[in-house]
């Protein structure tokens, strides 16, 4: 493990973020640029979504916060809530854009939650490690028009996509409005970190009420895997993607079958989930009955032991059916396999992780330039081979790397008796 800890820390600071110190910052016109070819070129691509922004704002203050080095961090924060705040917030209908050009000229003015909930995020970590008062109202106030005007109250949950003037829009032609796991389970960090920063009781009442929603109609507790989406009375649809979707060519017209589960998601939810256990002050120890179904299916669904790395996807009680290996799933098989060991001291966790930091490390990483590829065959050929999109920012790879080193030193501890 300490050796897992010194490639882990070592990269991250000599590799990964340099990387990103270098180009994240728009100095022409502000914000961040995140479009960059496989090698470290700009792109043609001049868009900035809302999400990179929120992002980036996240993901640097989380390395510093955890008490990594981010050259010029100050300054690339102050120009990214800048840039947000001017070009991205609607001024007439509330809300926030959905992608601007690089000068902040409105491209696609929907108001997309999945990127609200980013935006809480971020500027709650933000004022996390700032004490900004101006980036912790804002939060607050976000915070406040999702539980005015975005929250179902008949049936529970968030509505997800909205025009302009907040009028609710279409999944899919054959559905109604739609509610996803993905929203809720970024819903559910977002509002970890809110609380985390205020304290105050509505914030943690909403924090406990999407972490009962979540388990309570999004995860099948037999086998401990997340459905994708469903109506908005809950009842399980196939997973359809809208164009403000990352991977979106992807997806077949009818979309994806409801008995198909992302491995990536599925971890991913578990270590998120304990987070905003600590967070709350319960036990971690009391969390086992929602947590093992997770890790376990995980372990023993999503794991390559062959070629090392986690699966894109397979059936909740079957075989894999995607073998390629995403990006961002590795990252939080990563974090999660971690936290799977120091809750449980079960070796295999550990097996796990090393088969994914093997992968990742060998496959996954552009070596020339320290970013990762996108999106890889099983053996770890790239398909898709750029190092950033509006979608592919730095916040799974940078957030999972921070994190990892700092769940090594824990496991290390844990194996010293310490």
């Amino acid at each position: 493990m300490k050796s897992y800890l010194q490639k882990t820390q070592n990269y991250l600071q000599q590799k990964l973020i340099p990387f990103w110190v270098e180009r994240a910052v728009d100095k022409k016109f502000g914000g961040f640029q995140t479009n960059y070819d496989r090698f470290g070129k700009r792109t043609e691509i001049t868009e900035k979504s809302f999400l990179a922004q929120c992002r980036c704002i996240f993901t640097i203050s989380h390395a510093k916060r955890l008490g990594f080095d981010w050259p010029g961090a100050e300054e690339a924060l102050r120009s990214g809530i800048d840039f947000l705040f001017k070009y991205f917030r609607d001024e007439k209908y509330d809300g926030y854009f959905w992608i601007v050009d690089e000068d902040g000229t409105v491209l696609d003015d929907n108001k997309i939650i999945y990127g609200h909930s980013f935006l809480i995020y971020a500027l709650a970590e933000y004022s996390l490690l700032t004490r900004d008062e101006t980036a912790k109202n804002e939060a607050i106030r976000i915070f406040e028009l999702l539980q005015n005007n975005i929250a179902d109250p008949v049936n529970g949950g968030y509505f997800e996509h909205f025009d302009r003037q907040f009028n609710l829009k279409k999944a899919h032609a054959d559905y109604g409005a739609h509610k996803s796991l993905d929203v809720h389970m970024h819903l559910m960090e977002a509002f970890t970190t809110l609380f985390e920063l205020t304290g105050n009781q509505e914030h943690r009442n909403a924090l406990e009420t999407v972490i009962d929603l979540i388990f309570d109609k999004m995860v099948d507790p037999e086998t401990g895997t997340g459905i994708s989406m469903f109506t908005e009375k809950w009842q399980p649809i196939a997973n359809v993607e809208l164009d403000t979707v990352w991977g979106r060519d992807r997806f077949d017209d009818d979309g994806k079958s409801v008995e198909i589960t992302s491995y990536g998601h599925n971890i991913e939810l578990a270590w998120l989930y304990l987070h905003a256990q600590d967070i709350l002050g319960i036990p971690r120890e009391n969390s086992l009955s929602r947590v093992l179904p997770i890790f376990d299916h995980t372990y023993k669904n999503g794991v390559d032991w062959q070629h090392g790395g986690l699966y894109v996807e397979g059936q909740r009680n079957g075989p894999v059916t995607e073998s390629t290996k995403e990006f961002w799933q590795q990252a939080e098989a990563l974090v999660g396999f971690l936290d799977a060991y120091l809750l449980t001291s079960n070796d295999k966790y550990l097996e796990a992780f090393k088969k994914v930091h093997d992968f990742v490390f060998s496959k996954v990483i552009n070596q020339d330039l320290g970013e990762w590829f996108a999106l890889l065959q099983r053996d770890g050929t790239p398909i898709w081979d750029y190092m950033g999109t509006s979608w592919k920012v730095f916040y799974h790879t940078v957030r999972g790397t921070c994190l990892t080193t700092r769940k090594l030193e824990a496991v290390i501890k844990k194996q010293c008796g310490e």
